[in-house]
């Protein structure tokens, strides 16, 4: 019995020395950028959204349109059932490439 209780503090004493060990590279790391989906925090940030009404007499496309690439090419998200656009130009290359609804 007594042999199992020195394994048992030689094991707690490794594991001590281990989390120590892995606090110190953890805080050597550089700490990432918050991103969501890929997209920054701040993007999302209501200032920063335009619901799809907006957008679409913004940009000169349908607001249809609009709600569709958000769901299919991150284009914005969903909050209270109404779909949020990011405005800036990199987040929509299709706004670029396809030209606007008549």
């Amino acid at each position: 019995m007594l042999e199992a209780a020195g394994i048992l503090a030689r094991l707690d004493a490794i594991m001590r020395e281990l989390a120590e060990l892995r606090e110190a590279v953890v805080s050597a790391l550089p700490t990432p950028p918050a991103e969501v989906n890929g997209l920054d925090v701040d993007d999302l940030a209501d200032s920063n959204l335009l619901d799809t009404t907006a957008a679409a007499e913004r940009f000169n496309y349908d607001r249809h349109t609009l709600a569709r690439w958000c769901r299919t090419e991150a284009l914005g998200v969903r909050r209270g059932g109404r779909w949020l656009v990011r405005p800036e130009a990199s987040a929509a290359p299709q706004w670029r490439l396809i030209g606007p609804s008549g």
